[in-house]
């Protein structure tokens, strides 16, 4: 039997997308500082930035070209658009799942793999681990889904659209790894009866992850009144950490305090937003800075009012150090990093887990919340006078700041790993006595 301490070689499902990647980098070089592998398994464009980070990495999927659509103007928003957009999402999704299915479990053997970390939106993240013998944690990097991202309470000052077709694309596209359903557990049901596996909705009895790990602190997340045995919170994943260099025109500062903005980097896809933001702001007596998240061009707004400071991208973490208040979409990354920060928020949730995570801020006071469909310079305006000039904001955002610093989120989450494995070799049956028993074809 090995002895606790045993070191172990990490296979990490991740996704793309910064607000995933980010923390999954970051408690991947925790491991890898105490001693254990990690080794990433995506698709080639996040390479470089594993690389960076001094992990290793396998890509999936390589040699092939993405799935393109024929795209239809963005102001286009009949119910065909809306219906095109849906089918276009569920063939991205499918094809994905396809191509995760083929390559990954081979990659996996031949890397020799140990464990799986899975992100929580890695869909066959949990059936590879199965497939495989392979213990396997899910991580959460926001909101966890099986709670629920559609529950917005009426203080949240947030209204969602209750449109059919919205509902609709949420209740098909709005899934997890815990929580597949519609079309897409369909198709994953069908990947598993032909690996010789049982429906998705009985792996949480027969073949469940050792634990689901949150970055949500509980002091930021809504009562609850139970939670899953395997289930931890940690808080955010924190680090002086590098992130890559970004040129940032520091010369342009002008002495003013800043408001930053930031409204993520995938579904920000409305430019007018900025501009009504800019509005908003304009004569309030400090600097604005606006990062466009790699959408657009800066020139692009090059006549916005007080003439902000507008890039491409910003060192975020660099800015959230001297920014005054941060306007936020709402997603993970940015929010958790403005909380260890202590900054106040005014929050404009887009899409997906947003307007969940804007609920818990305002609950706690730190934020206010603006539906992005009633948007308007005066409204955003109002808003940001409040969260600059009303002391409550600021005093909510620093106890929780005292309170995540407190926690050491990312300690604490690599002890529950290292806690979980070592419990699990000491048991009669060890991990590596199931997986010698299974013969891969």
């Amino acid at each position: 039997m090995l002895a606790v301490g045993h070191k172990w070689h990490f296979g990490v499902l991740s996704f793309t997308g910064t607000g995933h990647l980010n923390p999954l980098i970051l408690l991947s070089q925790e491991l890898r500082d105490r001693g254990h592998k990690v080794t990433f398994f995506e698709k080639p464009k996040i390479e470089g930035r594993i690389l960076q980070a001094g992990l290793d990495f396998v890509p999936i999927g390589a040699g092939v070209s993405p799935l393109k659509r024929n795209t239809t103007p963005a102001v286009d928003t009949s119910l065909w658009s809306h219906f095109s957009t849906l089918r276009f999402n569920l063939k991205r999704i499918t094809r994905d799942l396809d191509i995760y299915f083929r390559d990954t479990p081979d990659a996996l053997i031949r890397t020799g793999i140990d464990v799986l970390l899975i992100n929580e939106i890695a869909l066959t993240g949990p059936t590879l681990a199965e497939l495989l013998h392979l213990p396997y944690f899910i991580i959460s990097t926001s909101v966890p889904h099986n709670f629920g991202w559609s529950a917005y309470p009426p203080f949240s000052g947030y209204r969602h659209s209750t449109s059919l077709i919205d509902e609709l694309q949420r209740a098909v596209l709005e899934v997890s790894a815990l929580r597949v359903r519609g079309p897409i557990r369909l198709v994953l049901d069908k990947y598993r009866q032909q690996l010789g596996l049982g429906p998705h909705r009985e792996m949480a009895a027969c073949y469940p992850a050792l634990a689901q790990i949150s970055q949500m602190p509980r002091c930021l997340d809504f009562r609850r009144t139970s939670l899953p045995s395997n289930f931890h919170y940690t808080g955010p994943f924190a680090k002086d950490a590098t992130r890559p260099e970004v040129d940032f025109p520091w010369d342009r500062r002008d002495g003013r305090s800043i408001i930053y903005v930031s409204l993520g980097t995938t579904r920000n896809v409305q430019p007018g937003v900025f501009r009504l933001i800019a509005e908003a702001c304009k004569d309030l007596g400090h600097q604005l800075v606006i990062s466009l998240g790699g959408r657009f061009d800066p020139d692009m707004f090059a006549d916005l009012p007080d003439n902000p400071l507008v890039v491409r991208y910003a060192p975020q973490l660099d800015l959230l150090k001297v920014a005054e208040i941060v306007i936020t979409h709402g997603g993970p990354n940015t929010v958790f990093e403005a909380l260890l920060e202590g900054k106040p928020m005014v929050a404009i949730p887009l899409a997906h887990d947003q307007p969940a995570i804007a609920a818990r801020l305002a609950r706690s006071g730190i934020a206010e919340v603006l539906p992005v469909m009633r948007l308007s310079a005066k409204r955003a305006r109002k808003a940001v006078i409040a969260v600059l000039y009303d002391p409550s904001y600021r005093e909510a955002a620093v106890k929780i700041q005292t309170t995540l610093q407190s926690l050491h989120g990312l300690e604490r989450a690599v002890d529950v790993i290292e806690g979980a494995l070592d419990k699990g070799l000491s048991a009669p049956t060890t991990f590596q006595e199931q997986r010698s028993s299974l013969q891969i074809q």
